[in-house]
């Protein structure tokens, strides 16, 4: 199995921290293992989540987005990283 690629990680979080339709969508959690983007997490509405996967494929290096994000109108802020995730 490919190992995490925290450059990629970063790059999708910076972007979704930089873009106006996600910049307020902290409940998300990132993580990219060769060029594929797991995002977990939850979002309000299916706009939201709908934004997310826009901003995720458009940063180079994704190859493919795994969206595993709820619907959950009551969404609370949480973090942007995996909450297992180590740095290496």
């Amino acid at each position: 199995m490919p190992a995490a690629d925290p450059k990629l990680t970063h790059a999708v979080e910076k972007a979704l921290s930089e873009d106006e339709r996600t910049s307020g969508l902290h409940s998300l959690h990132v993580k990219a293992v060769g060029g594929v983007v797991f995002l977990d997490g939850e979002v309000e509405t299916d706009e939201q989540r709908a934004a997310a996967l826009t901003v995720v494929k458009a940063v180079e290096g994704v190859r493919m987005v795994r969206d595993r994000l709820q619907i959950n109108p009551e969404a609370r802020p949480g973090g942007w990283r995996d909450p297992h995730h180590r740095e290496e």
